[in-house]
């Protein structure tokens, strides 16, 4: 009796397999036969789950999007303070970021390839990137809306200096590879606490 498959298995090895061969050799100049010799397994069989490279690159994005999606909709359920909350939400972007080293390569490639042809980013990557400042956004205006942040706070400028912490983290990661996350997190700790309120009657050091 031949074993059952589990195809969302299969589909999540042919997509680590894929990012794996994009990594080495560049998108563009990796083709369905080299994925299907990677995995094992035949074109035809690897057509079956993923209709081309593109299909399985946007899988990968929304592999990690999905995850901070989910980590955002339990922070939301909390009862925790909003600071804390955004504290958590950071760390949790910052480890999915480390996680996934080896897309973060592709997605920057990707980008440089598109930057030289004089073409728009990939819609997919941009439209992901406005639903992670959207979500920052949010939580610093709940936290400026609960007190916790200062009311002069201008939440559209702090949600860029919240995600440049993130894009630092990525360049170190997918150019240099010397990236320590417990020190991001703690230079985004630091920013975040100067978002606070000072308590009346108290100067900030």
């Amino acid at each position: 009796m031949s074993r059952a498959v589990n195809h969302r298995e299969r589909r999540r090895e042919i997509c680590a397999t894929s990012i794996g061969l994009f990594a080495k050799f560049g998108y563009e100049d990796v083709n369905f036969g080299m994925i299907a010799k990677a995995c094992g397994l035949s074109r035809t069989l690897v057509y079956t789950y993923f209709k081309d490279k593109r299909a399985i690159f946007n899988q990968a994005i929304f592999g990690v999007t999905d995850a901070v999606d989910e980590k955002y909709k339990a922070l939301s359920r909390s009862d925790r303070t909003a600071d804390a909350k955004l504290r958590e939400m950071c760390t949790a972007v910052f480890a999915l970021l480390f996680d996934n080293r080896e897309f973060l390569c592709v997605i920057v490639d990707h980008l440089c390839s598109f930057r030289r042809k004089g073409k728009l980013p990939v819609d997919n990557i941009m439209r992901h990137t406005l639903g992670l400042k959207r979500i920052v956004h949010s939580m610093i205006v709940e936290a400026r809306h609960r007190g916790e942040y200062s009311a002069g706070l201008d939440a559209n400028r702090a949600t860029e200096l919240v995600y440049s912490q993130f894009e630092a983290a990525i360049l170190r990661l997918a150019v240099s590879g010397k990236a320590v996350i417990s020190d991001l997190i703690e230079q985004t700790g630091e920013l975040l606490t100067a978002f606070r309120a000072v308590p009346e009657g108290q100067t900030r050091n």
